[in-house]
């Protein structure tokens, strides 16, 4: 051992020494021996000051991060998908209305696009340092470019009477049906399992710091039991000081993260699962709407079996009168599908209102494709699909934009409301043990000052 070595562990063995020795010395009298209880209790709190604010630091910049980057990037995941299966019916509504098209459909086909890229760079600021999320994101982008080139395409050729437009029209379903889909769905549950990582982490260490807290205010009140006993004073001021801000602390802490608890899981149950049930019904209306239109393009009658399968998704028999008085009034209205899943997972007047509405519009979409399968020639067919069609189906779209965005606030506000009601923990969780620290140094050395 070199020389540098030896004196620094000598000093270290001195010091050890000395504090020992004056252990020992404090030990031997009463007033030295409450000077230790003094230190040790105060080094307790300062622990429990430190692991608390720890704690709360972490519980509030997950819930940060879920309210700012995680909450909304789900959200975003979901509307990509429903704005996109959006911009697929008004594409083949608008190849449908013929060479000169239509712009209200045109226009829609646009806006919704539009739409799902703006979502996917929501989804790209929230997923945070994600190189798989970033990588499938990309991918994703990639093909919304196809898809929006074969419209281009499709449209460019009916414009110009070519043969064989509608083969682009129906390349750019098949790649929103099939890689497109599967790449927004890959998405949509890498979201959800980061939402539940981030969830996880709001709770870490929460229980350590209830516990702690609860012994040392076993500690406290075993402190002032014993000073009671050695001095026959009944209230030590100083130590039923600290003891009550321990109270507190444990109990803020307790109460504090209970309640972001509560209006985190209010918010995911009443908010996003809504969104991601509506985007779903969005996604199955816009794939029933394609089917129909495609169908009708191409002269293929196995794509109205597919519509109808669609639709009886949504809603396995015709909404009536019946049907929307129960969902106005809450209750079941019957049946299997995913209107009345949505029709009863609304929890307010407004939102039963507008299921009762959505359910309207759609009936009515429905009517009119009876028309248009009933018409006598493609020619009227195709007036029908242009004219009354693509006006319910519009109205229907409407409502059903209404009520995600709806959900979407919902769920962000609760969001909010979570990380809100966790404002001021950490500087709870860390001031007032240190201030009860203070008053046990207080309240043992007013015991103390008696012996001198």
């Amino acid at each position: 051992m070199d020389p540098a070595h030896r004196a620094a562990r000598a000093r270290r063995d001195d010091c050890v020494s000395r504090l020992a020795d004056w252990v020992r010395r404090a030990r031997a009298t009463t007033p030295g021996r409450f000077r230790l209880w003094s230190l040790v209790l105060s080094a307790l709190l300062v622990a429990l000051a430190v692991l608390g604010s720890l704690v709360a630091s972490n519980v509030s910049s997950a819930t940060r991060r879920i309210r700012d980057n995680t909450g909304p990037a789900l959200v975003a995941t979901q509307l990509v998908t429903a704005s996109l299966a959006e911009a697929d019916a008004a594409a083949t509504a608008a190849f449908l209305s013929g060479s000169e098209e239509d712009p209200e459909q045109r226009r829609l086909y646009e806006q919704a696009l539009a739409r799902a890229f703006q979502y996917t760079e929501e989804v790209s600021a929230g997923i945070g340092d994600d190189p798989s999320s970033h990588r499938s994101l990309q991918e994703l982008s990639v093909l919304m470019s196809r898809y929006a080139g074969l419209v281009e395409a499709g449209r460019a050729s009916n414009r110009a009477g070519v043969a064989g437009a509608s083969t682009y029209l129906l390349a750019s379903v098949d790649l929103l049906a099939t890689e497109i889909t599967t790449k927004a769905a890959g998405l949509i549950e890498a979201s959800e399992a980061r939402l539940e990582r981030d969830e996880a982490e709001r709770t870490v260490g929460v229980a350590v710091v209830l516990v702690a807290g609860g012994l040392v205010l076993i500690v406290l009140v075993a402190a002032q039991l014993v000073l009671f006993r050695r001095t026959h004073r009944i209230l030590n001021p100083g130590l039923a000081f600290a003891t009550v801000l321990v109270l507190v602390a444990v109990a803020w802490t307790s109460t504090t993260t209970a309640r972001s608890e509560a209006r985190f899981d209010r918010g995911r149950q009443d908010g996003y699962e809504s969104i991601a049930l509506t985007a779903q019904v969005a996604s199955t209306a816009y794939k029933a709407r394609a089917d129909e239109t495609v169908a009708l393009i191409g002269s293929d009658r196995s794509r109205q079996t597919l519509a109808d399968q669609a639709a009886s998704l949504l809603m396995a028999m015709p909404v009536t009168p019946a049907t929307l008085a129960a969902v106005r009034a809450g209750d079941d209205p019957g049946g299997a599908g995913l209107f009345p899943q949505v029709a009863r997972g609304a929890d307010t007047a407004r939102e039963r209102a507008a299921v009762a509405e959505l359910l309207a519009r759609w009936q009515r979409y429905r009517d009119t494709v009876a028309l248009l399968r009933a018409a006598p020639s493609p020619e009227q067919a195709r007036t029908v699909a242009v004219g009354p069609a693509s006006s319910t189906f519009n109205g229907f779209n409407f409502t059903l934009e209404s009520v995600l965005g709806d959900n979407r606030e919902q769920f962000l506000d609760a969001l909010d409301g979570s990380a809100r009601a966790l404002r001021g923990l950490t500087i709870i969780t860390l001031a007032l043990p240190l201030l009860a620290a203070l008053g046990v140094l207080v309240g043992y050395q007013m015991r103390i000052n008696e012996y001198r």
